[in-house]
């Protein structure tokens, strides 16, 4: 029971911190780049969290797939849902990693 928890809160906690590291490099060293990076890593994170719990549902019961063919936007606007959700774990850590980032740069000065 735990590890089902723990595991999946893990994970996310550490994509919040390497997904908006991974994306500094890419980003500009100014203050719009610093909101960027925040926003594509909401984005990223938002859709890793839906992929989760699709698989997580997915490994429950094949019969999602069913329902895909279905109803395909309500069932993908669920998981996206979720993985919004989501946010209340992985989003300080976000703003957290985000915020950290002027201390690295090497070309602007914050």
């Amino acid at each position: 029971m735990m590890l089902g928890l723990l595991l999946p809160v893990a994970v996310l906690v550490a994509a919040a911190i390497l997904v908006p590291r991974g994306l500094e490099r890419m980003v500009p060293e100014t203050l719009g780049g610093l909101v960027l990076n925040g926003a594509v890593s909401a984005l990223v994170l938002i859709l890793l969290s839906a992929g989760y719990f699709f698989l997580a549902y997915l490994w429950r019961s094949t019969a999602l797939l069913d329902l895909i063919g279905i109803a395909p936007g309500q069932t993908l606007g669920h998981f996206l849902r979720l993985g919004f959700g989501a946010g209340l774990i992985w989003a300080p850590v976000v703003v957290l990693a985000v915020s950290t980032a002027p201390k690295r740069w090497r070309e602007a000065e914050w």
